[in-house]
């Protein structure tokens, strides 16, 4: 029997949709430009210079807005070939189309002045500028003065401006004769190659921040100010002498790497000084209140220096006051490391900064630690920070003490240039006896730092602001 196969339907394919297009939504009204003028002025204070006149082309609503918004005119911005200066040396002047554009902007705009940078001006031009910021009420100033100008001597009426908090000068000089009160509102002064007058401090009453960098060769620097909170101090090539004679709100005293192996340092009266660093294991003399630490002897190729520590009776002691303490460590000075640590029994946070040469391990005197017995600052000791940690016997001992006799102390951070296997951290915890610790909620923390970042997070960012090598 024959039998007819059945043919299998063909369907037909479905056809795709097509979209219909949404017409676009009614244009509404621009909201933004029905603020109020001083929001609008709030928001394009915020924005670069460059993009706030660029909003001008927008509406007739908008062109005369930036005009009267509180200005932040950087000149340095102008040209984004100009680098910061690294000195004074090394500063190039930008083109003179850019000059053109600050002189523009400078005087179309007619309304405050909340920051003003200016970077290689002529003395005339500085003048020119600075004059009608102080009439503007200007806040914060920045003046990096040309190297083949001349010393720019600041006006007269800069010193009287009440309107000022942040006065940044670099390259610049002070007159001889300063009036009796200058500044009446600084808060904030940096200078950076600029001689600090005497009398200057005293007549700033509001003063609370003071970073003098690379800007004291010879005499000594002598600070008296009753209302200075942060001094920042870094000088690496003149051997000067930095004296606190009267700083009765003194609360932070950061030092340059290497300036205390060049500056001696004498803090007279500060008692309420919390945070000191950073002094490095060569220095030459540190005095805090009665107590003067010197160094008798100076280093020899098989010899570390030797140190001699006086007490005298003193109204306010400071080594009681310091809380924080950052020190620079190799091990060819370790030797001197005991006796600075003894001179601060109160000490809780304690920043150590290895010195990157690090190598020379026969200089080691192994053993140190175990014969200081118990310091004062153990007692008290609650942090610990390593920074260029690598793991040498002369890092091992040292944690090694800490750890055995921290009797209140919770945490060790160890910044690290290397990798940090898993090995390596059980190997160094069984080295630094960890499982001795006097401390039962001591907490060994490793950090991979491959920047080689040697920022102490306990400081402000201030001394790292102003380029100042």
């Amino acid at each position: 029997m024959y039998f007819r196969k059945k043919r299998k339907r063909e369907t037909k394919p479905t056809p795709t949709p097509v979209p219909v297009p949404v017409p676009p939504p009614p244009a509404g009204p621009d909201l933004i430009s029905q603020l109020p003028d001083s929001i609008l002025h709030s928001i394009l204070s915020l924005l670069p210079i460059k993009d706030a006149v660029r909003t001008s082309v927008l509406s007739s609503r908008w062109r005369p807005l930036w005009k009267a918004a509180p200005l932040r005119l950087d000149s340095s911005s102008f040209d984004p070939n100009v680098q910061p200066p690294l000195n004074l040396f090394h500063v190039i002047r930008p083109p003179y189309w850019s000059w053109e554009a600050i002189f523009r902007v400078f005087h179309s705009h007619h309304g405050p002045i909340q920051s003003l940078s200016l970077t290689l001006f002529t003395p005339s031009e500085m003048d020119r500028f600075v004059e009608s910021a102080v009439q503007r009420g200007i806040r914060q100033l920045n003046l990096v003065a040309s190297y083949y100008e001349g010393t720019y001597e600041l006006p007269a009426f800069l010193l009287l401006c009440n309107s000022l908090h942040q006065l940044s000068l670099r390259g610049c000089a002070f007159p001889q004769a300063l009036p009796l009160s200058i500044f009446p509102n600084l808060t904030e002064l940096r200078l950076n190659s600029v001689p600090l007058p005497n009398d200057l401090l005293p007549n700033c009453a509001s003063l609370q921040t003071l970073l003098l960098a690379a800007s004291c060769e010879g005499p000594p620097v002598s600070i008296s100010s009753p209302s200075l909170r942060k001094l920042v101090f870094d000088v690496d090539s003149s051997r000067t002498e930095l004296i606190i004679e009267y700083a009765p709100n003194l609360e932070s005293l950061m030092l340059g790497e290497e300036t205390t192996c060049f500056c001696k340092l004498k803090v007279l009266d500060a008692p309420k000084l919390q945070l000191l660093g950073f002094i490095h294991a060569n220095f030459r003399a540190v005095q805090l209140g009665g107590t003067l630490i010197e160094q008798l002897e100076e280093p020899t190729l098989i010899l570390p220096p030797i140190f001699k520590v006086n007490a005298t009776p003193c109204r306010t002691n400071t080594l009681f006051s310091v809380k924080t303490l950052a020190i620079e460590m190799e091990c060819y000075f370790e030797k001197a490391i005991p006796d600075l640590l003894r001179c601060f029994p109160c000490l809780e946070n304690l920043d150590i900064l290895k010195y990157e040469g690090n190598g020379d391990e026969h200089y080691l005197d192994k053993g140190i630690w175990e014969e200081q017995g118990s310091l004062s600052l153990l007692d008290h000791l609650k942090t610990v920070t390593v920074k260029r940690f690598c793991g040498d016997q002369c890092d091992v001992e040292l944690l090694r003490y800490l750890v055995v006799h921290g009797k209140v102390l919770h945490n060790i951070t160890l910044l690290c240039s290397r990798h940090i296997s898993k090995k390596f951290v059980e190997t160094k915890k069984r080295q630094i006896c960890f499982e001795k610790r006097a401390s039962s909620d001591l907490a060994l923390v490793f950090f991979r730092d491959a920047k080689r970042n040697v920022h102490f997070s306990l400081w402000n960012d201030l001394i790292y602001i102003i380029n100042v090598k």
